[in-house]
């Protein structure tokens, strides 16, 4: 009986020995390359078609806008020829103007309707390029058509009343650009759809190739599971009607009993050995040295290596691959991202059913309620899809969202609107902490950020592709028929997560406390609170980021886009670039962050970037003004994320707090603060205007960030943490 104790006490354990070298990952490089061919057969195809189309766009559409033209005038002639058949005069005739402005109004290829007589004096206008103009010379009446009226715009002449002797003459004027912002369009959305596309076919790619090779990944998963000592899991039986033939199926069931009998066997041995101590603990009583050593040595042997619970009678868990987890959430997130563009438009639609409160902030409050919603539900979310099963709460929380956003489609009045963006928040929540806690159940310290950044990329990936996506096709075929396929994208994710992740296995045996996503403890609140460090950091700093964030991506830049004219397309467009830039910049921001331990740097020069960025919205009214503000602020926000988390951890290791706590109370308090942009935003827009709020919430932003750069100290060194929550 001495002997377990003799090897197990006398030396510790001693550590695995590190991978010398970062092993290449021959699925990443079979993927890699996939991809490079998919998207260059794609690009060439979408090169050549967008090329013929553009080509062949202006010797179309220009003689179809002309031909338009002069129907119009045809039809506007009509009318006021039928006014000078009874003898009323041009400038006599009631509501002249008012009917030229519903025409303009009508047609967004027509810039002017005007009418003259013939001295040249404009009896009627309607459109901008003829604001202030009262007459005209009629040299140039009787000149070219190309900037006959107004420069820059090509105008279509109809004489009115008697062909021999007219009265006067309407016109109507064609913006020369439009043809040109037009085709740029066209190029944008064919842009967009080829990013769109590439996305795509890596995601489905990454999917296709992981399921062609899942037996041979779960080896290798299993494999990598063992290395790190965690000899719990097992691999599946091989179904005896699978298999791509007879001798290549004995061959892999030969191979995997084979790596199975040895996992059985560590665990068997682990077993008897903990029987063994306790038979000798039983024989000789607590107070033997013996036993001690024995226990030592057992529990040791515990701490150093993960092996199955002798009595449990839980079915082994196997290695799940977390590539199956990104189909699902970046299908659930498309769904939401779809209505980004928008959902600020439609709220508003509802704006006359309560007088008592401006159309903006009629528009604040469906986007309010989701953010806070979303908020307070992630600590309940988190013990519902420990308590209820990771995969019946993903799908639970996939076919909330489902219904939800169906039933906002056909939402009837604003009190709908906004119960049903309630429940599509719980929904949201639900899925993205059950997903978290999936990533942790079948994660270690050692692999988690890796886990967590497959999880992101997802994220990042929907909202590339939502906005634009959502844009175009609401666009076409309007806002219903956009929830209802975001409703459908959203039950798809719910049945994928049934179908790849977790069916047929058993659950995850997480060491304890990793098993949860980090959600708030209430007894760590006040020694976080307490410290100064970590209240001047989500005042000065995770607030106003997330205030910046929902404000700007949620509310003010839709709006300010439709008010100026847009088409969601172009405002699906602008919001894409805020996570074009976020992705690219945010793994370098982390690492330099992490090299030059700077993160007070990082934070602050965000808080700036911030302010800096509203300065191409404010300063100028160009096309390429929203863009490149929306760029700039991703960039901004990309500073910022992963120091933050860092920090955070840091302030939890100096004050003996759990991590975890710590990280949840950040991610609630700045998602609480994210619920407050959207009525900050219009707060301020009733009150002056879209592009001052912007530049209000720049200047809250960039005067923190520079308030926390004076105040916020660090003592040693911050060690890069784990971030194991991103999202």
């Amino acid at each position: 009986m001495s002997e377990p104790s003799r090897n197990n006490s006398a030396k510790p354990v001693p550590p695995l020995p590190a991978k010398a070298a970062k092993r290449r990952d021959p699925i990443s490089a079979l993927v890699l390359r996939l991809t490079i061919v998919t998207v260059a057969v794609l690009l060439l195809a979408a090169g050549a078609a967008s090329w013929l189309s553009l080509r062949s766009f202006d010797p179309l559409f220009q003689p179809e806008l002309a031909r338009k033209a002069q129907t119009v005038g045809g039809l506007m002639g009509a009318q006021i020829d039928r006014g000078l058949g009874v003898r009323i005069p041009l400038d006599r005739m009631a509501g002249l103007d008012t009917l030229l402005a519903a025409e303009v109004e009508r047609h967004a290829d027509i810039a002017y309707i005007a009418v003259t007589d013939p001295a040249g004096r404009i009896v009627a206008a309607a459109g901008g390029p003829l604001a202030g103009v009262t007459a005209l010379s009629p040299d140039r009446l009787s000149g070219p058509a190309d900037g006959r009226l107004a420069r820059g715009f090509v105008d279509v002449q109809r004489p009115l009343g008697d062909t021999a002797n007219p009265a006067g003459a309407l016109h109507v004027g064609v913006d020369s650009a439009f043809l040109a912002k037009a085709s740029t369009d066209l190029a944008l959305d064919v842009l967009s759809v080829v990013i769109v596309s590439v996305l795509l076919i890596f995601e489905v790619l990454q999917l296709v190739v992981n399921l062609a090779m899942r037996r041979v990944l779960t080896l290798r998963l299993l494999a990598d599971r063992a290395e790190e000592g965690d000899f719990r899991a097992t691999l599946p039986e091989i179904p005896r009607s699978l298999g791509p033939g007879p001798l290549a199926a004995t061959e892999d069931r030969a191979l995997e009993g084979g790596v199975r009998t040895a996992l059985d066997s560590v665990n068997v041995r682990y077993a008897g050995l903990a029987a063994r101590v306790a038979e000798l603990r039983r024989r000789l009583g607590g107070d033997d040295p013996r036993v001690g050593r024995a226990e030592a040595g057992l529990m040791a042997l515990a701490r150093r290596f993960r092996f199955r619970d002798p009595d449990s009678s839980r079915p082994p868990p196997t290695p799940l691959n977390l590539v199956f987890l990104r189909l699902p959430v970046f299908l659930f997130c498309l769904s939401e991202e779809l209505s980004r563009p928008f959902l600020p438009a439609y709220a508003k639609s509802f704006a006359g059913e309560v007088p008592w409160l401006t159309p903006d902030m009629v528009v604040s409050l469906p986007i309010t309620l989701f953010m806070l919603i979303w908020a307070l539900s992630q600590p309940g979310g988190a013990r519902f899809s420990e308590r209820w099963g990771r995969s019946r709460a993903f799908t639970i929380g996939a076919l909330l969202g489902s219904v939800s956003l169906a039933l906002t489609a056909f939402a009837g009045s604003l009190a709908e609107l906004m119960l049903w963006r309630c429940l599509t928040a719980l929904g949201y929540g639900l899925v993205l902490i059950t997903a978290q806690g999936i990533v942790v159940d079948h994660t270690t310290p050692r692999n988690r950020a890796a886990g967590m950044a497959m999880f992101i990329g997802a994220l990042l990936a929907a909202g590339v592709c939502g906005p634009v996506s959502g844009g175009i096709i609401a666009d076409q075929i309007g806002f219903r028929a956009t929830f209802l396929l975001g409703a459908l994208l959203a039950l798809g994710s719910g049945l994928s997560v049934s179908l790849l992740l977790l069916r047929g296995r058993g659950a995850a045996q997480s060491p304890a406390g990793a098993g949860a996503a980090a959600r708030p403890a209430m007894g760590s609140v006040l020694p976080l609170f307490r410290d100064f460090r970590f209240s001047a950091l989500m005042v000065l700093s995770a607030i106003p980021t997330k205030i910046a964030s929902t404000a700007f991506l949620f509310c003010l830049v839709p709006l300010l886009l439709t008010a100026d004219g847009a088409s969601k397309a172009e405002i699906g467009r602008v919001q894409m670039m805020y996570f074009v830039a976020f992705i690219l910049v945010s793994p370098l921001a982390a690492s330099l962050s992490d090299r030059w331990q700077a993160r007070r740097g990082f934070i602050a020069l965000g808080g700036i970037g911030t302010l800096a960025s509203c300065l191409p919205i404010v300063a100028t009214h160009a096309l390429w003004g929203p863009p490149l503000a929306i760029a700039l602020f991703g960039l901004s926000q990309a500073l910022v994320g992963a120091p933050q988390l860092t920090l955070v951890s840091q302030i939890a290791r100096d004050g003996g707090l759990p991590e975890t706590a710590a990280i949840g109370w950040y991610r609630l308090i700045e998602r609480l603060g994210g619920a407050l942009g959207p009525v900050t935003a219009m707060a301020v827009a009733v009150a002056t205007s879209y592009r001052e709020a912007m530049l209000g919430i720049g200047l809250l932003c960039g005067a923190s960030a520079l308030l926390f750069w004076i105040l916020f100290r660090t003592g040693r060194p911050a060690t890069p943490a784990a971030r194991p929550q991103e999202a």
